[in-house]
């Protein structure tokens, strides 16, 4: 047992040793690296534009990149070798970026070369610029020791607060696209920023520097991007895909007075409806918890009637959020909220007797949706 103990002490000394050796013979000095944290892609005649960008340092700002190459590969070894003070590290890249019509062109070659570069994880979120280019979001956004990677920080943390629109991943896509024909990314909206907007107001003119949040999803079928959603259309696809966050909605009292609520929790069910061996619809029974934010400047509904009205509304409101997110399903025959699994699962044996492909049927099934919603005087978070 003793000469076990020593043995394997050794060998854990070797393995320390041979370690040591091989990040010495590895090693870099820090101000040698660039570590780049963000990706951006567009599309362009004959090929790619990639851009890159690392986080911002308080000596030198924010380090920027592009090329254009007919691959994304021919794009890399450009910047690399326009790069020769400093040596990229791409390992902690932490999104990509897609500008919208390398998206509507298809993102196959894309998550291809994500699955089989050793530098990005399949874990990596995506986005598409919608209206807009990768490259002019990396180059634009941000000022100061800020770029576009300190501002994707606070834009996946606010993705996760809404939960309508959960970072989309490059295996979630390439997943949902394999077994459903389509996907859903998440979508950035490019605009003025904050302080662009001050001094225009101020001085008549402005920079133009932009800012960027996220709004909602946008929908690949075949891996094209081909429509977005609307943020209520988004906030029904949170129910349907029980990934309810929190998200606002405005509603009128009893009064006719403005009313705003924050939902914050819900889920779900889908059912199919069959008639023999026909699908002929669909049922959707969503539950819902919304605080009250503001109503119309009084302090608290007045009985039990006024929060019946309000609750109605909200009630309401959600099914149709619900009902527009299946319509655009339907209208694409796009089934993007991987329905047909839910429905095989539900009665395997009927699934099979479809005849044809769930997505086909989309366009003529019934939907009937009703929606229960608890509403209370103050947020949950309180």
């Amino acid at each position: 047992m003793r000469k076990a103990l020593i043995f394997l002490l050794c060998a854990a000394e070797l393995l320390a040793f041979a370690g040591k050796k091989g990040l010495r013979q590895n090693y870099r000095e820090v101000e040698q690296l660039l570590v780049i944290q963000t990706m951006g892609l567009d599309a362009m005649r004959g090929g790619v534009t990639l851009s890159l960008a690392a986080a911002g340092e308080a000596d030198r700002g924010v380090a920027r990149l592009t090329a254009d190459g007919v691959s994304i590969s021919a794009a890399m070894d450009r910047i690399r070798g326009y790069s020769y003070e400093e040596e990229l590290f791409c390992t902690h890249i932490g999104q990509l970026l897609l500008g919208e019509k390398a998206a509507e062109q298809g993102v196959e070659s894309t998550l291809a070369y994500i699955s089989r570069s050793p530098d990005l994880r399949l874990d990596m979120p995506l986005f598409v610029v919608r209206g807009g280019t990768a490259e002019d979001a990396i180059f634009n956004v941000g000022s100061g020791e800020k770029g576009i990677s300190d501002v994707m920080r606070i834009v996946e943390q606010d993705v996760k607060r809404r939960g309508e629109s959960g970072l989309t991943t490059a295996a979630q896509i390439l997943r949902d696209t394999a077994r459903c024909g389509s996907a859903l990314i998440c979508a950035l909206n490019p605009g003025p920023a904050a302080e662009t907007l001050e001094s225009a107001g101020a001085e008549g003119e402005g920079s133009e520097k932009l800012s960027i949040a996220p709004l909602g999803y946008a929908i690949l079928r075949e891996g094209r991007l081909c429509r977005y959603l609307t943020e209520e259309q988004s906030i029904g696809v949170g129910f349907l895909k029980n990934q309810v966050g929190r998200s606002t909605v405005q509603l009128r009292d009893s009064h006719g007075s403005n009313a705003v609520v924050e939902i914050n929790g819900g889920s779900s069910r889908v059912r199919p409806l069959w008639e023999g061996d026909v699908l002929r619809g669909l049922e959707v029974h969503a539950d819902a918890r919304a605080g009250i934010l503001e109503l119309g400047g009084r302090g608290a509904l007045k009985g039990t009637q006024d929060a019946d009205y309000l609750t109605a509304q909200l009630e309401s409101r959600l099914a149709q959020y619900i009902r527009d997110a299946l319509q655009a399903s339907k209208d694409l025959k796009a089934d993007y909220l991987c329905l047909a699994e839910k429905i095989e699962r539900a009665d395997p044996r009927a699934f099979q007797k479809l005849g044809q492909d769930f997505a086909d049927l989309l366009p003529g099934l019934e939907l009937e949706i009703t929606v229960s919603a608890r509403l209370s005087q103050m947020s949950d978070t309180l």
